[in-house]
């Protein structure tokens, strides 16, 4: 896995965390051997990320938006899109070879950088090559570069993909209260 230790201009994190190496944009490969780069989302991926929610399944479009919906709305890619770079970021997986957006991984910390959420998606068909450890792991050295100190994340409890997959990551689990058919996983970072 080579990694490219650079930020996008402009877009360095205002707090970066002591002696932590972090990257914006990284190359990956996956254990099919499909090669990846992860980089921040810019305006110009709209479209793009338009046909990759366009290709998820109904149950991973729930999975991802934790609500049954038959596609992203304009309002909400601009949202995913128009993020601040500060508190906020959504990284893209793009396919090499062909160019097409395969994986998202929004970031959000709240005000104090203490806590970090994120929510994640992989192409359906894409999915269990080891594209969302990659894309996860990722997140994770980027939100400990931020000084965050807590990931969470909330997951239908028939995720079970992605509750295998925070878990191997470290996270935890436990229910969320008034909600028995959701999980709060956590890992504590730093």
């Amino acid at each position: 896995m080579d990694n490219i230790l650079a930020f996008a201009p402009g877009l360095a994190p205002a707090r970066p965390g002591a002696g932590i190496d972090c990257q914006l944009t990284g190359d990956f490969t996956a254990r099919s051997g499909l090669a990846f780069r992860v980089r921040p989302v810019s305006i110009e991926d709209k479209p793009a990320l338009s046909a990759f929610f366009g290709r998820l399944t109904p149950e991973d479009l729930r999975y991802r938006f934790l609500t049954a919906i038959r596609e992203v709305s304009h309002e909400r890619l601009t949202e995913m899109i128009a993020v601040d770079h500060d508190w906020t970021e959504n990284f893209v997986a793009l396919d090499v070879e062909g160019g097409e957006i395969i994986a998202s991984a929004m970031l959000a910390a709240d005000a104090k950088r203490e806590r970090g959420e994120v929510a994640i998606a992989i192409r359906s068909d894409l999915k269990r090559q080891g594209i969302g450890t990659l894309l996860m792991g990722h997140v994770c050295r980027y939100a400990e570069y931020l000084d965050i100190t807590c990931l969470e994340s909330i997951a239908s409890r028939d995720n079970c993909a992605l509750i295998e997959l925070e878990r191997r990551l470290g996270f935890t689990s436990r229910a969320v209260q008034g909600d028995p058919g959701l999980l709060l996983l956590q890992r504590k970072l730093g």
